[in-house]
């Protein structure tokens, strides 16, 4: 299985190229040499700290022993990570291949396997020093141990190794787009349980896959094709490229995934992709298998189809469409779908809007049931941020997720490079608890649920007359088919003051009511935003549909028309120290 570690680098320049790492740690009581430079090496830190310290509520959270705290980051890159360059407390641990001799102990696999970390890539460093500066830049800790997680065989060995360390906190900014069914179990979650059980507090990022996932039912029809989405060809999902010389991804997997990796499935579904003239560009068609025994690279255990779509042809005016067809198995009315897409290019300014755009466009998305193992897992704080970006619950077993939305995930750095994303999100809610537990060492997972979940001080719901905020929350697709109905969807719903409301296009650029254009009904999505004042002339005029759309908008059956009401995304607010205090020892978190 490939790991999808959402780096969250989509304002990110370029990176300077890497110096040669110095030595590898492979044993937990080794760290990373110290030699001395020959000049003072500059180093790039997050800048703005003081400022962050504050809007995440940590002015009573100085001057605390976290020295005595020990952070694993388990990630695929840690760039620069060489020993001259102090991006990290002394004593760092580096661990990029794992001693075969620790690998037999714990039966982590073949000894002689080694996947090394992505090259030039610093996410994972980047993660360490945004944990470190919440934190307070206290250059005698927290220890951290940088630990190569780079695939499923390497999660397993990073989490053994972090076990044995004690470590106290682990932050992994990623998921697998395989190796569960979204409900919390699987190989992946079987994993992080180790880890749970012996104590450790694990912070997951959600992932940004926000709009980019689409679920379903595995219906079969006569063809053997599947009913798919909700545009006029039922067994199509539809996507559009908008940059060349893009790499798309696009992964299938079904609900067929048990508790051991590699277990097999007597299910088989192939994915298939086709331009908008009918020529498949691309085709996954594996043979699913059971049963014991290596299998040939046709075949596959895992209910999983992948297709990658190198140089994609960028089309504005054209969708790409998904298939899926039923190869063989019985498949029930609980059988579920996942397609998730994902792209090389992420976001860019477009020349004809000005306007931040996606390169991709899942035009059938569902915007919902994005969670990825091992996001999924109930013992797992999950982290993402209140942009539209964001993976967005729930879970496939009706759970709540992500567990924590903070405000606001953007980065600074003292080098220039600007960053954002669930990652940057997670890893700073990691740097928040990692002084909540130096300032009462007994906080475990089920109280930091309680604030997340249940404590109405930590837990706050967004604020939408707020004006500063200027970010937009997550609404329920829906049809809005004409003028009369529009309106009342929009007066039927208990706006605060000062909201306004705008349509998203199948382009994914805003356009408010004020100015109406040409739209495809199925691909309207509605938000509410900040806004100073509302413009009563903004919400009187609908999109307009014309041509052969408007024969469809008539068809669209009254149920699904309007728009519900945007649930309340929760805040994080860290608690005071009293607070934090009252819950941890008096049990108010039962």
């Amino acid at each position: 299985m490939t790991a999808k570690m959402p780096a969250g680098l989509a304002l990110a320049a370029a990176f300077s190229l890497a110096l040669p790492a110095l030595a590898r740690a492979q044993n937990p009581s080794e760290s990373l040499p110290n030699p001395k430079p020959l000049r003072t090496a500059s180093v790039a830190r997050l800048a703005n700290v003081d400022e962050l310290r504050q809007r995440f509520g940590l002015a009573a959270y100085d001057n605390l022993p976290v020295e005595t705290l020990k952070i694993a980051v388990l990630d695929y890159g840690f760039d620069r990570i060489d020993g001259v360059r102090r991006y990290l407390p002394e004593g760092a641990v580096l661990v990029e291949h794992y001693d075969p001799e620790f690998v037999r102990r714990f039966k982590l696999g073949d000894p002689e396997y080694r996947k090394s970390f992505a090259p030039l890539n610093p996410h994972g460093r980047m993660m360490a020093q945004i944990i470190w500066a919440v934190t307070g830049f206290n250059p005698r800790g927290p220890k951290f141990y940088l630990l190569n997680a780079n695939g499923p065989t390497m999660l397993r060995r990073a989490v053994r190794y972090a076990i044995e360390a004690k470590v106290d906190i682990i932050l992994f900014c990623g998921t697998f787009e395989g190796g569960g069914n979204g409900d919390g179990r699987g190989p992946i979650n079987r994993v992080v349980a180790d880890a749970v059980a012996a104590g450790i507090l694990w912070i997951n990022a959600a992932g940004n896959y926000g709009g980019h996932v689409y679920n379903g039912p595995v219906e079969v029809l006569p063809s053997g094709y599947l009913r798919l989405g909700k545009g006029s060809d039922e067994t199509a999902l539809r996507f559009r490229n908008l940059l060349d010389e893009n790499t798309v991804t696009i992964t299938l997997t079904w609900n067929d995934y048990r508790e051991e990796e590699d277990a097999g499935t007597d299910k088989d579904l192939d994915l298939y992709v086709e331009d908008w003239l009918g020529w498949v560009a691309g085709s996954s068609e594996k043979k699913q298998i059971t049963g014991a025994g290596k299998n040939d690279p046709e075949e596959s255990r895992n209910p999983r189809e992948r297709i990658v779509l190198t140089d994609l042809a960028a089309d504005r005016e054209h969708d790409y469409l998904i298939r899926i067809k039923a190869k063989s198995g019985k498949f029930t009315p609980d059988d579920r779908l996942r397609v998730v897409i994902t792209s090389s290019r992420e976001g860019f300014l477009d020349p004809k809007t000005g306007a931040p755009t996606e390169a991709i466009q899942f035009l059938d998305a569902s915007h919902k049931g994005e969670m990825y193992p091992p996001a999924d897992n109930p013992l797992v704080l999950t982290v993402g941020d209140s942009s539209p970006n964001s993976s967005a619950g729930p879970t496939a077993d009706y759970r709540r997720k992500p567990d924590i939305i903070l405000e606001d995930s953007n980065a600074a750095f003292t080098n220039g490079d600007l960053t954002a994303g669930a990652s940057n999100a997670a890893a700073y809610f990691a740097g928040i608890v990692a002084l909540m537990k130096a300032a009462e060492p007994g906080l475990s997972t089920r109280h930091l649920l309680w604030f997340a979940h249940h404590d109405k001080a930590t837990s706050v719901a967004l604020d939408t007359s707020d004006t500063s905020l200027g970010i937009t929350p997550r609404a329920i697709q829906r049809r809005l088919p004409t003028t009369d109905r529009l309106r009342q969807a929009i007066e039927s719903m208990s706006a605060p003051t000062g909201t306004q409301y705008y349509y998203s296009t199948s382009t994914g650029i805003p356009r408010y009511y004020s100015a109406p254009t040409q739209v495809r009904p199925a691909d309207v999505r509605l938000y509410g935003t900040p806004r100073s004042a509302t413009d009563a002339s903004a919400i009187s005029q609908s999109p307009k549909v014309t041509g052969a759309r408007q024969a469809e908008v008539l068809k669209v059956p009254p149920k699904e028309v309007g728009v519900r009401p945007v649930t309340p995304m929760l805040i994080w607010r860290t608690p005071t120290r009293e607070h934090l205090t009252e819950v941890v020892h008096e049990g108010q978190s039962k």
